[in-house]
């Protein structure tokens, strides 16, 4: 089962990521546009390379801001898995800790008797 809810862990955090990457691209695009063609317009300069140089500066920035939460998302998938793995990893320590004693009291010859 742990496969399962592996794999549903990772589902959700690419659902998530790609949806923080859509609106941070949308979102910094429209702004970096808009940036670009307010300041056209407040200098009556407005013509068809304005447009052209609105969109090119609004798709960079979506770009870099998608590829900035891309990697902030991988960052912290890293981070979520390593402190899973420690975890699980600790349990499993504590049960071969577990499995030691008793060998440890079998050979002895301390362990309880059924």
């Amino acid at each position: 089962m742990p496969v399962a809810s592996t794999a549903f862990h990772v589902i959700g955090v690419l659902g998530r990521a790609a949806g923080k990457v859509f609106l941070w691209f949308i979102g910094l695009l429209v702004v970096a546009g808009g940036a670009v063609e307010g300041i056209a317009a407040a200098n009556h300069t407005t013509s068809l390379f304005t447009h052209i140089a609105a969109a090119a500066v609004g798709l960079l920035a979506g770009y870099a801001a998608a590829i900035t939460v891309i990697l902030g998302e991988a960052i912290r998938f890293l981070i979520r898995t390593i402190q899973t793995i420690e975890r699980e990893l600790r349990g499993v320590e504590g049960e071969g800790g577990k499995i030691l004693e008793r060998v440890a009291q079998e050979v002895s010859g301390r362990a309880k008797k059924a």
